[in-house]
């Protein structure tokens, strides 16, 4: 059976929006994963190799928020990625670690996140999928405006990594 990339799928807020108490933007895009599948595998698969164009697409973001003051992010290579809280993966620090779930994110002056990597049973009943969830509160109008400016980019790039855990 292929792997089929979902978007639009009930979103897993739980532990990512109540880690916000409030929030401004939620989306959930989910895939079939190979059974025995858990969260820290399903993290794994979608960090350990994201396509090249996204680390240069936050090269360049990096460039031009720095001046406003928005933090830029620390490169890590693949094969040092810990799944445990505390450690920063891309534009991310690891806040909780469960068997079904992994929650990420960060909180900046112009707008606070979560992403949330949990496995659930599939649909149909075939196996588990991983769903990809993520939660945005903007904490200023500039949040908002930059949100939306980036927003087509994080679409593109969740759905990319998704399709290459698909793959």
């Amino acid at each position: 059976m292929a792997k089929a990339v979902r978007r639009n799928v009930l979103p897993v807020v739980q532990a990512a929006g109540a880690s916000l108490v409030s929030y401004d933007h939620v989306d959930a895009v989910a895939v079939d994963l190979p059974p025995g599948t858990n969260a820290e595998g399903f993290t794994r698969l979608l960090l350990s190799s994201p396509p090249r164009w996204t680390g240069r697409l936050m090269a360049v973001r990096d460039r031009l928020v720095a001046p406003f003051g928005l933090r830029v992010r620390e490169r890590t290579a693949a094969q040092d990625i810990r799944i445990e809280p505390g450690v920063r993966k891309g534009p991310f620090t690891v806040l909780e670690v469960r068997e079904d779930e992994i929650l990420c994110g960060d909180d900046d002056k112009h707008l606070s996140f979560r992403a949330s990597f949990a496995v659930r049973p599939g649909p149909d009943g075939s196996g588990p999928e991983g769903v990809c969830t993520t939660v945005v509160r903007f904490n200023r109008p500039v949040g908002r405006l930059y949100f939306r400016l980036i927003e087509p980019f994080h679409h593109l790039v969740i759905a990319s990594l998704l399709a290459r855990a698909a793959s």
